[in-house]
């Protein structure tokens, strides 16, 4: 006869994991990469200004490609370009609130989107929740809904850079 329960038993003691330790280690030194090498590979705070400063003048160049094209509204406008190859899928990425909106109404919608979180916050305190992460959320999501688009138009640009 088979018994059953020393197969179940040497099925259980193969999956289970074990640790073995080694009587013998090996000390591995590697030698530290100069200062001068680690430095070269991190970018400085001038490389950063620039970058930001490059970018600005890209956003500005699609603005004004964008602001010049044949079409009304800035998405036809966009896809315009994109179909007469004036204007590059990878182009916009990252960069298309400097065209998308002016700066300013950029910084005014997050300051006013953080305001009215915090506010919730604050609201909250004097309310007793059962959740109030998922309350605090939900009202977050709701305040962010109107950048949905502005997300969708940057989630295109990126699929079409990939």
């Amino acid at each position: 006869e088979v018994d059953v329960a020393s197969i179940r038993n040497k099925r259980h003691r193969h999956h289970l994991r074990s640790v073995h330790f080694s009587e013998t280690s090996q000390l591995r030194v590697y030698e530290r990469e100069s200062k001068y090498l680690l430095r070269s590979l991190t970018y400085t705070k001038e490389d950063r200004n620039q970058f930001g400063k490059d970018a600005l003048l890209e956003g500005l160049r699609i603005k004004n490609l964008v602001a010049t094209s044949p079409p009304e509204s800035t998405a036809e406008s966009i896809k315009y370009l994109l179909r007469h190859d004036l204007l590059c899928p990878v182009e916009p990425v990252g960069i298309e609130h400097f065209f998308l909106d002016k700066p300013k109404n950029v910084v005014k919608r997050r300051k006013r989107h953080a305001a009215a979180v915090l506010w919730k916050q604050h609201e909250q305190q004097n309310q007793k929740s059962e959740d109030p992460a998922l309350d605090l959320g939900k009202f977050a999501q709701t305040s962010s809904f109107r950048s949905t688009n502005r997300a969708r138009i940057r989630a295109g640009f990126a699929a079409m850079a990939a």
